[in-house]
């Protein structure tokens, strides 16, 4: 007798991924098939679909009434240009000034971005907060291996790494869901 399994998995680390490489969503689909000398015969279907993470980002900033909502273009095209996830500069403004809501007055930094004692560095607008910061994350941390909430965490956070850390990934899962919707 020759028995059929279908099996349909959505694979998290490949969503990531293709967020990660510009916002294409893929879903796979495995048919297995134990043939008469009872081996087993696989195919594989790659579905796929493309995100606009601008509308991804947009989104999410509505969602928490984020005064970043007109800069979700300027999140994409700093993180395509310095390699970096795109969810990153967002889901840590979320967690340092919950998304730009609460920070010193005329920083524009909403990332907590060398602010520790006394020091405090500002930007002169948004986008100039973005880039900068989106810099200075490609340079001293995704240079370094850092890549990830996870292994950023410890450096960029020291005190409180683990509750920063919870909280970056869980506005990124967030970005993951909207997308999954759009």
């Amino acid at each position: 007798m020759t028995k059929y399994i279908k099996i349909r998995n959505q694979i998290a680390g490949l969503v990531l991924t293709a967020f990660f490489l510009g916002g294409t969503l893929y879903s796979t689909q495995v048919e297995a098939k134990e043939n008469k000398e009872n081996r087993i015969e696989k195919s594989f279907t790659i579905d796929y679909k493309t995100v606009d993470r601008v509308i991804v980002l947009e989104k999410f900033l509505e969602k928490y009434n984020s005064p970043l909502i007109g800069e979700a273009d300027i999140f994409v095209r700093v993180a395509d240009k310095l390699g970096l996830d795109y969810r990153l500069l967002p889901a840590i403004s979320c967690m340092e000034s919950t998304c730009g809501k609460f920070l010193i007055p005329r920083t524009y930094n909403a990332w907590g971005w060398g602010i520790y004692g006394n020091n405090v560095i500002g930007f002169s607008s948004w986008e100039e907060g973005i880039e900068k910061v989106g810099e200075g994350i490609a340079k001293n941390y995704v240079a370094k291996g850092l890549t990830t909430p996870e292994k950023m965490a410890p450096v960029y956070t020291p005190p409180n790494s683990t509750n920063w850390r919870n909280g970056v990934r869980f506005f990124m899962n967030q970005m993951d869901e909207l997308a999954m919707g759009i």
